[in-house]
């Protein structure tokens, strides 16, 4: 049995780290936790996990932070739900001069839709590996990530020179809401572009807020503010109820450049 999220995004929730812990990584639980605005951070070594009981356990048991009590190894994976979120309201997107330069410099990039989300998602987890080959991109995340995406709920972006992927990012559609998970950079720039141009793209279809998840200078450089977490929470059930789409066809950088130059 996995934890209410609804129910746990209505109380009170720390500003910063973990607020939860529950190994269920099944495709279900991913979207149910994303719905109510929670993502997850699972770890892949035994000590990671007992390092989260050791950190939060304490935490745990005054109330603070949840746990679901029948799973026997809940601290495998923590879920995250911060205070502010950075977000980028897709109705009032603006991108910096650094993208535009880029995208005209980069003519001979190309950028996709769907074409390759098991490798976007594999360069993320190694670009996100540690120097003790650990990676927060599990093996069962990926798993559940390839499920979503099987049923329409998981996209990527490609960036492609010539026949070579040297860019991605990839997240989860929530109706008229899009959650960015993760991306990679083979070549400086391509993930940056994989992720504005994604935004682009969601924002052609209907969409309305594009969240990055983490508040850091990449964020805010890709044009995100940050919102207080009860603002974000109480717009996600109109959003995720909203209808858009995210236009698949083949695109050059250029064209990508007079986009975001509008």
């Amino acid at each position: 049995m996995s934890l209410p999220w609804h129910y746990l995004a209505r109380g009170p929730l720390p500003d910063e780290g973990p607020v939860a812990f529950d190994s269920d990584l099944s495709a279900e639980n991913v979207h149910a936790a994303a719905l109510a605005g929670f993502y997850c951070f699972p770890t892949s070594s035994y000590e990671q996990a007992l390092l989260n009981d050791i950190r939060y356990g304490a935490d745990v048991e005054s109330g603070v932070r949840w746990v679901d009590h029948e799973d026997p190894d809940p601290y495998a994976v923590a879920w995250l739900n911060p205070d502010p979120r950075p977000i980028i309201d897709l109705k009032e997107r603006r991108v910096g001069r650094s993208m535009r330069r880029l995208a005209r410099r980069r003519t001979d990039w190309r950028t996709t839709i769907d074409r390759a989300f098991n490798d976007v998602v594999a360069k993320c987890a190694q670009h996100h590996t540690g120097v003790q080959g650990t990676t927060w991109i599990t093996a069962p995340l990926r798993e559940a990530l390839r499920d979503l995406h099987r049923i329409g709920i998981a996209h990527s972006c490609e960036v492609w020179d010539g026949d070579q992927l040297i860019g991605g990012a990839f997240g989860l559609q929530l109706g008229a809401a899009f959650t960015a998970d993760s991306q990679f950079t083979g070549i400086d720039g391509a993930g940056k572009l994989a992720v504005t141009d994604l935004m682009i793209r969601f924002a052609q279809g209907g969409g309305m807020l594009f969240d990055l998840q983490h508040d850091t200078a990449h964020a805010r450089s890709l044009g995100a503010i940050p919102m207080q977490r009860p603002r974000y929470l109480d717009a996600l059930p109109r959003l995720t109820t909203g209808d858009a789409v995210i236009h698949t066809e083949r695109r050059s950088a250029g064209h990508i450049a007079e986009l975001v130059s509008v």
